[in-house]
């Protein structure tokens, strides 16, 4: 632009006015704003930042991995009707991320898979098409027809795979349920995994009980075996073993699981002091719920004791309970509520888990020349070995059980892996009742063993709830039990390509800060409170005491009777007033706390950016105000 012309722009913005000026320069913002968007999204294609803080926009290093080795191309149709987010806005923003995350995979499959977004019209030959995939409709309340959003992949030969629907309760899962797909189209073949199901992992139809997620999701992966009877040999291509609440398993079934042991196998055993979800004769509970697989853990150096379980106020889990009579919510020192602080973050089956829930739990140790235990999940310093009958029972008060049991020397540990050298739990040989036809190995010096002291975080009912969504039960995932399942047995078999995808978030957020003041008010006033409920129930137990027995041809009470009895009772009513002083107090720090976010979030935030607002109205430079000459 020459100075001739420049000069003539700017004498022509001098002589605008100020409405003009306004209007120019909104316009020549809207120009801007619409020429950096275009400019934006061709020269930054593919570029992104995740600043969430579960990085739920970024994909994991073990699908970037997998989708990096791809050797067969696969084609995503992904089936999403336009009006879905009309109908349902509040699934605008899962659209969106679900649409971002399967172009990220595309992106970063090198050209061997292909995104195709379709909406299905009604009547139309994609509608057809996206039915015979298996793709659900979804029917919702102000939308004259059925609505798409689920997705269809297949390969360069006949192999298929659908998500009917992406439901919102399943979007911790996003980035699991599309590698695992992408991995289903990409592996011909699926590896093996034995079970040796004691505690009903794979449900029991005559008593109405359904498989459990953990093993429904096991086999999306896995080509997965259960096992039962004598044991001589383990199915042909078998990767991991695992054994789940074993009781009662014979001799040549011991003998084969240390062999497998011995010769470098990969086995999980997960036993338990107490099982509280495994059912007996005609549903009611087992008569015998303890699991400790003590013939082989004796013989590999193993100290596991089924008489105790660990309890830890620290991750105690709260639970209702009647106590004293009352309904009252307690923390459950038996049952844990074990958080990051807990899983060892540098093992990859448990860096991405945020919690995991273990009901009356054992825990292990090893001797000073024994095999190598590296803990995998510990408790805190607090934590005390209790009974397990104690432990286990559904109607105590659980918080007896800190001040019943002892203190030990070390946090316990509750999930572990074996390694190392180990002995045979056989040392004289194959015994002989065993089929096993390969050679007796006497030892090894790389043990693969995991070893968790909970069956129970296993089932659904720690850590699966049931929820409807457009008319189907979507299991909704409060903590990632199951992850840390999948994560073991891919670990365990050298496969880790899946294994930190699970777990970015589960929907549980505890107020920590108000559990912490919780647990320490409990600790301060718990002597106080049981001091006042027994001194209640002597002062009962003396007035009834006091009233004339049936047949004692009286029926009348004496002046010192009545005296005393009137004492009585004004010590009862001193008691549970003090009671109640004492259960206030026990809620007045934790009732403070929340009053005062409150004000936080209410009062104070508003009044600091009025008063910010009102700071800089004052600094504006004020405008002379012109006068008016006369004439």
């Amino acid at each position: 632009m020459t100075m001739d012309r420049f000069a003539k722009l700017t004498h022509w913005i001098g002589g605008l006015s100020r409405r003009q000026m306004i209007g120019t320069s909104v316009a020549l913002c809207a120009v801007l704003f619409i020429s950096v968007n275009i400019f934006a999204a061709r020269a930054l294609d593919g570029w992104r930042a995740d600043v969430t803080e579960t990085q739920v926009w970024t994909l994991s290093e073990g699908t970037e991995t997998l989708l990096s080795d791809l050797s067969e191309p696969l084609h995503l149709r992904l089936y999403l009707s336009d009006r879905l987010t009309e109908a349902a806005p509040q699934l605008a923003s899962y659209a969106d991320r679900v649409r971002g995350m399967l172009q990220s995979y595309a992106d970063q499959a090198d050209g061997q898979i292909t995104l195709e977004v379709i909406d299905p019209e009604p009547f139309s030959d994609a509608e057809d098409r996206a039915v015979g995939f298996g793709i659900n409709r979804i029917a919702l309340a102000g939308a004259p027809e059925p609505l798409f959003f689920g997705l269809a992949a297949t390969n360069s030969t006949d192999g298929r795979s659908t998500i009917p629907v992406f439901s919102p309760d399943r979007e911790a899962w996003l980035e699991y349920d599309l590698t695992r797909l992408v991995a289903e189209l990409g592996q011909p073949e699926k590896p093996k995994v034995a079970l040796l199901d004691g505690i009903g992992l794979s449900g029991n139809p005559m008593m109405g009980g359904a498989e459990q997620q953990s093993l429904a999701m096991l086999r999306e992966l896995y080509d997965v075996e259960i096992l039962s009877g004598d044991l001589n040999s383990f199915p042909e291509g078998t990767e991991v073993v695992a054994v789940v609440h074993p009781q009662g398993l014979t001799e040549p079934t011991l003998y084969v699981l240390d062999q497998w042991v011995m010769g470098g196998g990969a086995l999980m055993a997960f036993v338990d002091p107490h099982a509280e979800t495994q059912m007996g004769p005609q549903g009611m509970p087992a008569p015998d719920a303890a699991s400790d697989f003590a013939a082989l853990f004796e013989g590999w150096g193993v100290d596991f004791d089924a008489t105790q379980a660990v309890a830890d106020p620290t991750y105690a889990l709260a639970t209702n309970r009647r106590v004293q009579g009352r309904d009252v919510n307690v923390g459950n020192p038996a049952w844990l509520r074990l958080d990051a602080s807990a899983l060892d973050q540098d093992s990859p089956s448990l860096a991405r888990l945020s919690a995991m829930v273990m009901t009356t739990a054992g825990s292990f140790t090893t001797g000073e020349d024994g095999p190598t235990l590296t803990p995998l999940a510990t408790v805190s310093d607090a934590a005390v070995l209790a009974s397990a009958t104690d432990a286990s029972n559904r109607f105590g008060d659980p918080r007896d059980l800190l001040t019943s049991s002892a203190r030990v020397d070390a946090a316990p540990v509750v999930i572990a892996r074996l390694g190392g050298a180990v002995q045979s739990a056989f040392p004289d040989g194959k015994p002989e009742s065993s089929e096993w036809e390969a050679d007796h190995i006497a030892s090894t010096e790389a043990a693969n063993v995991l070893l968790s002291g909970d069956a129970d975080m296993l089932m659904d009912r720690n850590w699966i709830q049931q929820r409807s969504i457009f008319g189907a039960q979507i299991p909704q995932a409060f903590a990632n039990n199951g992850d840390f399942f999948l994560n073991a047995v891919e670990q365990m078999a050298g496969g880790a390509a899946l294994a930190d995808l699970r777990g970015r978030a589960v929907d549980w957020r505890p107020l920590t800060q108000i559990e912490a003041m919780e647990r320490a008010a409990e600790a301060e006033y718990r002597a106080t409170e049981q001091a006042l409920l027994d001194r209640i129930a002597e002062t009962e137990a003396a007035l009834r005491d006091l009233a004339p027995q049936d047949g004692d041809g009286s029926g009348l009470f004496s002046a010192e009777m009545v005296a005393e009895a009137e004492n009585l009772r004004a010590d009862l009513l001193a008691a549970r007033a003090e009671l109640r002083q004492v259960q206030y107090d026990l809620r007045s720090d934790v009732e403070a706390l929340q009053a005062s976010v409150t004000t936080l979030n209410v009062g104070l935030v508003p009044f600091l950016a009025a008063v910010i607002a009102l700071f800089f109205a004052l600094r504006r430079p004020k405008r002379s105000v012109p006068t008016r000459v006369a004439a």
